[in-house]
């Protein structure tokens, strides 16, 4: 794997790759989560010579049902296709695993496409659960790992 870096953006910075990874028939405008802006939100970019291979976003919230004050929610997780594969995307999640912890985190959760539970699975999370349909983006899992 070549040298990357990783560096905090903007909200409206990690939209292009969440547009052409995760739901291309939106537009990136239309891709705003809940939360995006919010004080603990933290988007962050792996670029390799100056170019963006991968986003992830990093919420303070609970996993549905869950009382906990200490859980972080991955969202928005994306590295461009041909890049896929390659540890960029365990760089990424490692950075918000990092991140998590060190703001008091216990745990970590996402709602994992089911085409990309094997990739979770193998760092770490367990699935919580039955599979279930997200309209309009298909099939997933929650997932969840202590930290």
């Amino acid at each position: 794997m070549p040298a990357y870096e990783l560096r905090r953006l903007p909200a409206a910075e990690t939209r292009y790759l969440r547009h052409v990874v995760l739901r291309p028939h939106q537009r990136p405008e239309e891709l705003v989560y809940p939360g995006d802006d919010a004080p603990d939100t933290v988007h962050l970019g792996l670029y390799v010579e100056g170019q963006q291979l991968g986003v992830a976003s990093l919420y303070r919230e609970a996993r549905p049902g869950s009382p906990s004050s200490t859980e972080w929610r991955l969202r928005g997780m994306a590295v461009l296709a041909p890049q896929q594969g390659k540890g960029y995307g365990a760089a990424l999640l490692q950075a918000c695993m990092d991140h998590a912890a060190r703001h008091g985190g216990t745990q970590l959760w996402c709602n994992a496409r089911t085409t990309a539970s094997g990739f979770y699975t193998g760092l770490g999370f367990v699935v919580e659960g039955q599979e279930f349909e997200l309209p309009g983006i298909g099939p997933h899992y929650l997932m969840w790992r202590g930290l």
